[in-house]
């Protein structure tokens, strides 16, 4: 499994399952092929790399034993295809979602307790499940809509093979959640995995150590320098310390749980299409209203709720009614958008900005007092909205009890919501 992802920049790529040696975490970050400099999401420095994108980084240069070889990829090289138009991305997803059902283990999820939603929440939302035999459906979609290429929807690719090529579907078993924008197009989906398989994080202390999960859930090879010195079985979330001859030591890895959310993208394949540029956000609105918001029409509101996570935005946007009177909503909103993560708050700007809004409620997870990187984001996310004339509240809620606002209003416990400025 490779621990890097090429990127659109040339000789750039990210760290997915290696850390990042300047902030030693993975994601978001990345190192130039000859291994000499990092472009770090986390820690800034002196030279800012990419200042106007979504997600700013900042240029370190790797010295002495910090360097790393010289990257060797061996990877696809094949260059991401420019993003349809939102309508025709709408188009496409709409009959895609149609096309697809909701297994029962994900219906199962959907309606437990950690969600609650109704059938009807879960129809009008268009939750479904991504498909054994994508090229099956990918084939309905094309007779359906008479498309025979998808270059440009992301997720979908040009499997190329002896007796031909077809489009097909890149993913893996899940939830498929369809991501709204502010006029109710469906312009991206992210999937939520079943099964996570677990990673290995190696923070190494010198040059030349890595390792490998070769058999789930626990299994670990572990080498240096490109010789494997030992096999382990770990225990999720305990670090184990390596060394040489128990006197020189390597780094330390640890066992962790996979990422679950994943964009349905297609970056890297034949034809294939990246989630970004823009990466979308997602507009939540009471089902009720939902299901009378003809596709294309602009969406309004002075007053929105910012949160990460689709889902915890549709569930949150159902949830404000039962626990707030007309009265309060009128002053809250009852609009949530929602971004993937923290530190991709730029992203949402334009947005604000077409659908009028005056006010913002920061409903991100709640870990922001024990996270230096998430509070960090916080700050400077406030900082902007300021400086662009809006005002803002900061929504709290126990971080014991609940992690997302969502889990907070599931709860039926009302957030603390306090005025910033």
């Amino acid at each position: 499994m490779r621990t890097l992802r090429k990127t659109k920049l040339t000789g750039w790529f990210e760290f997915m399952r290696q850390n990042c040696p300047i902030c030693n975490h993975h994601g978001g970050c990345m190192i130039h092929e000859d291994g000499d400099r990092v472009a770090c999401i986390r820690v800034e420095s002196e030279t800012i790399f990419s200042k106007n994108s979504a997600l700013p980084s900042y240029l370190h240069y790797l010295n002495g034993d910090k360097r790393k070889p010289k990257i060797q990829y061996d990877g696809p090289s094949y260059q991401s295809e420019k993003k349809a138009a939102d309508a025709e991305l709408n188009k496409v997803y709409r009959t895609l979602l149609h096309a697809l059902p909701l297994e029962e283990g994900h219906y199962q999820h959907l309606t437990s307790d950690s969600r609650q939603l109704t059938d009807e929440q879960i129809a009008v939302r268009g939750y479904k499940s991504f498909p054994e035999k994508p090229w099956n459906v990918v084939k309905e979609i094309g007779d359906s809509l008479y498309m025979e290429d998808f270059t440009g929807v992301p997720g979908f690719y040009e499997q190329q093979t002896e007796r031909g090529s077809y489009f097909t579907l890149n993913g893996r078993k899940g939830i498929l959640i369809p991501f709204r924008n502010h006029k109710n197009e469906i312009v991206g989906c992210q999937y939520r995995i079943d099964q996570p398989p677990n990673e290995v994080k190696v923070d190494a202390y010198q040059q030349g150590l890595s390792a490998k999960v070769i058999q789930q859930p626990n299994k670990v090879e572990v080498s240096y320098e490109g010789k494997i010195i030992g096999e382990y079985e770990l225990t999720l979330g305990q670090g184990k310390v390596m060394s040489i001859n128990g006197k020189v030591s390597l780094g330390m890895i640890t066992l962790v749980k996979g990422m679950r959310y994943y964009w349905l993208s297609s970056a890297n394949k034949n034809k294939g299409t990246g989630a970004g540029e823009p990466t979308p956000v997602h507009i939540s609105v009471p089902s009720e209203r939902l299901k009378t918001w003809h596709t294309g029409t602009p969406l309004q509101t002075k007053r929105i709720w910012v949160t990460e996570g689709p889902t915890k935005g549709d569930i949150s946007s159902d949830l404000l009614g039962t626990l707030y009177t007309p009265e309060e909503l009128n002053e809250l909103g009852d609009t949530f958008l929602s971004v993937p993560g923290a530190n991709s708050w730029r992203i949402m700007l334009p947005t604000l900005k077409e659908m009028g809004v005056e006010h913002v409620n920061l409903a991100l997870d709640g870990d922001a007092a024990r996270n230096p990187y998430v509070k960090k984001h916080l700050f400077e996310c406030a900082k902007e909205l300021k400086a662009l004339q809006l005002t803002c509240s900061i929504v709290l809620w126990n971080v014991d009890e609940a992690k997302g606002i969502d889990d907070c209003l599931l709860l039926k416990k009302r957030p603390i919501v306090k005025r910033l400025f």
